[in-house]
């Protein structure tokens, strides 16, 4: 697709959210209806008792929520049709929005992030540019904006990410965000300096009722003072982990992920099950023995995972399902769900759990701890593409 089409379909999806905004938080999915209901329900009223407090509690857990959005997912879908060397400049299209004023649009919706009747695409343009490799750039924008309406709903959306989900910035990037933020805040006091005086001011732009200049400065203010509390205390939850021997927020992160997928794409329990088995193994145990067992459960889950998905991908019932291992994976990359390097990718993975972990009689701890991440790693990326190709498991969970 060429770069001033693709530009043209995500102002269109921006729009639409700035109308009716789909970006939110909701509780991770178990594949229970029943239980995801419940779930939903118990949440506005714990969603709601957090964002009165500021700063927000950041949960130290960052899947018990997710984010959902059918925009975001659109503006993935497109960006997916970006040429490589194009993708620098529809970012840069897309995160033009941060400072196009006013930034919102009125509603009469009571929703969050919303705020005084104004919703905004922004929360998505930061999710978006924020989970598809555009960190920097994003960081970049908001260290240099001028604070207008839509940034109100900006930065408390950015509130609920890091409370929520505070994962998706390294401890590295809390750094440049929580940079970034002080220059967004010396901007607004600056800009806010001319209405310090005494008696209500109005501010008025296109398209909007006229907004009382005093409390939308003092909501920019208190918002970056709580992105900078909540980046202390996300920084201190990655120094936690890291000095807690065999924890990775990371890794343990995919791996819910991966069960959710696994759930809901209609896998089966023995498969959730080894995995788990695997990661009890490997952190309970740490004996030689205890390690060759966790490998040797985590290859079991690679077979199956790979054979519980051939029906799904298999769409000619006059020819048989390819059997074992390499003829599983080769029938896979024919298919378009795995590339050629994939392929290679997990076939040399597969040999060296085989090789390291399986064959010997013991296995080694560093071997064991790159199976592990390996595993979950590629495990997410093979569930996320069968997920896009909109490929589901005819059988039930048992």
């Amino acid at each position: 697709m060429e770069l001033r089409e693709a530009i043209n379909k995500a102002n269109q999806i921006l729009d639409e959210e700035r109308i009716s905004p789909t970006t939110k938080y909701t509780p991770r999915k178990t594949g229970d209806a029943a239980l995801d209901a419940l779930a939903i329900h118990a949440a506005d009223g714990r969603l709601t008792r957090m964002r009165s407090r500021r700063p927000r509690k950041v949960l130290e857990d960052p899947t018990a929520f997710q984010l959902e959005s059918a925009n975001h997912m659109l503006l993935c879908a497109l960006l997916s049709q970006v040429p490589e060397e194009s993708r620098a400049a529809f970012f840069s299209a897309v995160l033009a929005r941060v400072g196009l004023a006013p930034g919102c649009g009125q509603s009469s919706t009571d929703i969050y992030p919303g705020w005084n009747g104004l919703v905004s695409e922004l929360p998505l343009v930061a999710e978006f540019s924020l989970r598809n490799g555009a960190k920097k750039e994003f960081l970049g924008v908001l260290a240099e904006a001028n604070p207008l309406p839509g940034h109100v709903v900006l930065l408390r959306h950015m509130e609920e990410l890091i409370a929520l989900s505070f994962t998706v910035f390294t401890e590295t990037e809390y750094q440049d965000l929580d940079q970034a933020v002080s220059f967004f805040k010396l901007t607004a006091l600056k800009q806010a300096e001319p209405y310090r005086r005494p008696g209500p001011i109005q501010l008025t732009w296109p398209g909007l009722r006229p907004i009382y200049a005093g409390p939308m400065y003092g909501e920019l203010l208190n918002s970056c003072n709580g992105i900078k509390e909540e980046c202390r205390k996300a920084r201190y939850f990655y120094l936690k982990g890291s000095l807690l021997e065999g924890t990775n927020l990371e890794i343990n992160q995919d791996r819910r992920v991966v069960e959710s997928y696994l759930h809901a794409l209609g896998f089966t329990k023995p498969l959730i099950e080894c995995l788990n088995a695997a990661q009890r193994l490997h952190l309970e145990g740490a004996s030689p023995f205890d390690l060759k067992s966790s490998m040797g459960h985590l290859r079991s889950f690679l077979e199956q995972l790979h054979a519980e998905a051939l029906p799904a991908v298999h769409a000619d019932p006059k020819i048989s399902l390819p059997k074992g291992w390499g003829d599983g994976l080769a029938y896979l990359r024919k298919k378009g769900v795995v590339s050629e390097a994939e392929e290679k990718f997990a076939a040399g993975l597969y040999t060296l759990i085989s090789d390291e972990g399986v064959h010997p009689l013991i296995a080694d701890k560093e071997y064991a701890r790159l199976a592990r991440n390996v595993v979950i790693e590629y495990a997410l990326l093979f569930l996320r593409k069968l997920d896009k190709l909109g490929l589901k498991l005819h059988t039930e969970n048992e």
